[in-house]
């Protein structure tokens, strides 16, 4: 909730009469979070004042909000120098260096301006949301009854305690927060959007789509909005095109990508915006649609059409369509398609290996602020599984891994096969997904692959699932051939780890019979 949690400095140095009206538009965009106006008014000021901390702190917030964090650490870095005693400029310090990361930083910071501002509740209320992307759960909780014992309608500090103690497994006590929320804030996007998510993990999915439109009015998301064109109802017209345009990750982009097929029946012709990496997967197995690269920039030249014939949607929306129930999800296993002749040459490749089922495996899912402590298995944990014999296992793991599989390759005896350049290459990835006879994997893009692909798929799925991964049961309804595998107490995955163990040893007896 990156645009909620930076407030401006309740002090203002005086300006020249001059730059009045500069610095009143300036403010006025800033405040009513119109960055991109802001900003070259803003830095237009930065040129005349370069000493003035109020443009530093909302040159920060700017930079931080369009993802530049090292300009923005440089700018509030500046604020505080001039204003060493600012809660604010502190504060947005403290959740840039959360935005990176960087945890210890982050403390330090939250740490400094709750010295001067004990009972801030914003502060605290960040400071609750910074712990818990850290994987810090109980003391995330504690931080945020401090927040709200300090202010009882702080709207983001009920809407972060929500996020935890969904986290903790007590949903009815996440969905009393926002209730609370909305009484008080009826149009906070962030309490529809978790709210959704609540729904969507119960299959509650006409309600939960209905909600979850409210993502696009996020202030920590980055929907490039177009009002160009008229939004599509889902309604059939055979004169229509439609543009469909990017939204989220790579995982979630495939996931969506099931009811594209269906939005295209409805209509003339159809455009399509997608992640650059899956450019060629999407369009050999949608051959109908036309498929552009997903731009930095609100730069969409293929969607400059007469509105009179044209229309648009958010990729992300067509579930609330086309699966406003469990029987409206894909009957069959996969729908995307490889490169046969890639798939062949895998199959070669796996086959040198030698005898014995060949098993691809992903341990690390996500980045730090992407509940990476909650979705990730250290490799050394799956040793039982790569101990087994009469199984030749494959990395799927992306963001490197050849350190984690040298550390245990020596002491352990065990062998993984890792080819970073299939790795880096959506096309190369899915064809060798094809060639494998199962996927074994954390949650992340593999289970999106792997599944669209209709490859059978073994997932560990942690005690706090995204809503992706439902509450509870071992069927994942976008991809019939995955099969989830629940970790009963968070933190804690040897219940996890044997089970796959009894599941595997049972397929590689299958095998030899």
């Amino acid at each position: 909730m990156l645009g909620r949690l930076f407030k401006t400095l309740r002090r203002r140095p005086e300006i020249p009469g001059g730059q009045v009206a500069l610095r009143d538009a300036a403010a006025a965009h800033f405040l009513a979070g119109r960055y991109a106006e802001a900003r070259p008014l803003c830095e237009s000021l930065y040129q005349k004042e370069p000493g003035n901390a109020d443009v530093l702190f909302r040159l920060g917030v700017i930079y931080a909000n369009e993802g530049r964090l090292e300009a923005a650490a440089g700018m509030l870095a500046r604020a505080a120098h001039h204003r060493c005693d600012a809660v604010e400029v502190i504060n947005a310090q403290a959740n840039v260096a959360w935005l990176q990361a960087a945890w210890p930083q982050a403390e330090h910071f939250f740490r400094a301006a709750l010295e001067l501002a004990p009972g801030n509740a914003t502060v605290l209320a960040n400071y609750g949301l910074c712990l818990h992307d850290a994987g810090r759960l109980p003391e995330a909780k504690n931080m945020l009854e401090r927040a709200l014992l300090a202010d009882p309608r702080h709207v983001d500090a009920l809407v972060n305690m929500a996020l935890v103690q969904c986290d903790l497994g007590d949903a009815s006590a996440a969905s009393a927060c926002l209730q609370r929320a909305l009484a008080i804030a009826p149009d906070c996007a962030e309490a529809h959007a978790l709210n959704a998510q609540l729904l969507l993990r119960q299959e509650q999915y006409a309600r939960g789509w209905q909600e979850y439109e409210w993502r696009l009015r996020c202030h920590d998301t980055h929907f490039r909005q177009d009002r160009r064109l008229p939004r599509w109802d889902g309604a059939p017209a055979p004169a229509l095109t439609l543009k469909i345009y990017a939204e989220q990750g790579l995982g979630d982009q495939i996931m969506f990508a099931s009811c594209l097929s269906e939005a295209a029946a409805r209509v003339a012709s159809c455009d399509v915006e997608c992640e650059p990496r899956l450019l060629d997967l999407f369009a050999r197995s949608f051959p109908a649609l036309r498929f552009h690269p997903q731009q930095p920039a609100l730069d969409r030249p293929w969607a400059a059409v007469s509105p009179a014939s044209a229309a648009h949607i958010h990729l992300g929306s067509l579930p609330g369509l086309f699966r406003n129930d469990r029987a409206q999800f894909p009957p069959a296993a996969g729908y995307l398609q490889a490169d046969a002749s890639r798939v062949a040459h895998w199959a070669a490749v796996l086959a040198a290996l030698g005898p014995g089922l060949k098993v691809g495996i992903a341990w690390r899912g996500g980045v730090p602020r992407t509940r990476q402590s909650f979705r990730s298995v250290a490799l050394e944990l799956w040793l039982p599984l790569l101990q087994l014999p009469g199984v030749r296992f494959v990395s799927l793991q992306h963001g490197g891994g050849n350190d984690e599989i040298a550390a245990l390759a020596t002491p352990a005896g065990v062998r993984i096969s890792h080819w970073q350049a299939a790795i880096d290459d959506c096309n190369e990835s899915a064809a060798l997904i094809g060639a494998l006879d199962l996927v074994i994997c954390v949650c992340g893009s593999v289970v999106h692959l792997a599944g669209a692909l209709g490859k059978d798929v073994l997932v560990l799925v942690p005690a706090c699932p995204e809503w992706r991964y439902l509450g509870c049961g071992d069927r994942m309804p976008w991809y019939p051939s995955v099969r989830m595998v629940r970790q009963a107490r968070l933190g804690d995955w040897s219940d996890v780890m044997q089970k796959l163990l009894s599941q595997l040893s049972a397929r590689i007896a299958g095998a030899t019979n």
